[in-house]
């Protein structure tokens, strides 16, 4: 015992794994060196993240000042390990983002060897170009903003256009949660299932679910007034639904109106049921009462918000985001 009280605490890690072990410990080996840090934030996600690795697990100690600034606190001394963040944007945007960069910049400057971010919604994503002069393009600014924060890996969940994730400029990933939405969907007992994409934007994720479900898609066109918000479809010339269970597919459910619109004009087609697929539910401004008043029988969307709304089905995605980012480290 005097002798390992002379000892480093690094030195204590590398003697204990290698006598049980008795070989060399990968850096890497079962989340050695890892620690999963769970932000304000989180829903859930990071103890299964540490779970999955055998790693430490960490709740970041935080407060709200009285001018509501935040404060956050590591509860264990920063060391020279691999840190993952993890950190849901909504509610709460603004803050949740700036205790995101603030975290992963004092990790980044007091000697963290890597700095990665899980962040199951990402907010801002959605402004992804410049559609009227002068706009800010919102998601290039954040993912810049976090490039500049020192995250070397970045984790999102069905992030709006895929495509903007180049403005972060290093590692990134994408996690679309299939695996859930084809496990719950197909207890449904599905009849003549159609998956349904709201607007051109929403096509590769309709593909997808289509494949995993062994079944068609259709792809609305949509058409939007960029200064009043005012959103209207075009279905196809013909279209029957008789006898059809619709399923309706998209990134983000805000407003709900999208999705409502749609529902109801397939009902009004024949459809026999229409489902709400989304990967983030926001619903504000009335929006589960908007989906139901359309005819819409289930609202299912991940669990990707700090925010439940009665009404609403909800899927933990938690253990297939955790098997993606887990390929990180093991």
């Amino acid at each position: 015992m005097e002798v390992l009280a002379y000892l480093t605490k690094a030195c204590v890690k590398e003697c204990l794994q290698l006598l049980i072990f008795n070989n060399p410990v990968p850096k890497n080996y079962r989340g050695y060196g890892v620690i999963v840090a769970s932000l304000p934030g989180d829903v859930g996600i990071g103890e299964r993240i540490s779970n999955l690795l055998g790693a430490q697990h960490q709740e970041v100690i935080h407060k709200v000042f009285p001018d509501g600034e935040s404060y956050l606190r590591f509860p264990h001394p920063i060391e020279s390990d691999d840190y993952v963040l993890v950190q849901s944007t909504y509610p709460e945007q603004n803050r949740r983002l700036l205790e995101l960069v603030m975290a992963a910049k004092t990790l980044s400057v007091r000697g963290a060897r890597s700095v990665s971010a899980v962040i199951p919604y990402l907010a801002y994503a959605r402004q992804d170009k410049e559609f009227l002069p002068g706009e800010v393009v919102s998601a290039e600014v954040v993912l810049e903003l976090l490039g500049s924060s020192g995250i070397s890996d970045l984790y999102v969940v069905d992030i709006h256009k895929p495509a903007v994730l180049k403005a972060f400029r290093r590692r990134s990933t994408n996690i679309m949660p299939l695996n859930s939405f084809k496990k719950y969907m197909s207890g449904l007992n599905l009849r003549n299932p159609l998956v349904v994409a709201p607007d051109e934007g929403a096509r590769h994720r309709a593909s997808l679910l289509s494949k995993a479900l062994s079944t068609d898609y259709l792809v609305i066109k949509k058409f939007r007034d960029r200064y009043t918000g005012k959103i209207l479809h075009s279905f196809p010339e013909g279209l029957d639904f008789g006898g059809v269970d619709v399923v309706v597919i998209d990134d983000i459910i805000s407003t709900g109106g999208t999705v409502a619109d749609i529902a109801s004009k397939a009902k009004d087609l024949g459809a026999e049921r229409v489902f709400a697929l989304a990967t983030h539910g926001i619903f504000v401004d009335g929006a589960v009462e908007r989906l139901r008043n359309s005819g819409i029988d289930e609202v299912i969307v991940a669990k990707t918000v700090g925010r439940v709304v009665e009404g609403v089905t909800y899927l933990d995605v938690g253990d297939e985001v955790a098997n993606v980012v887990g390929r990180r480290f093991l």
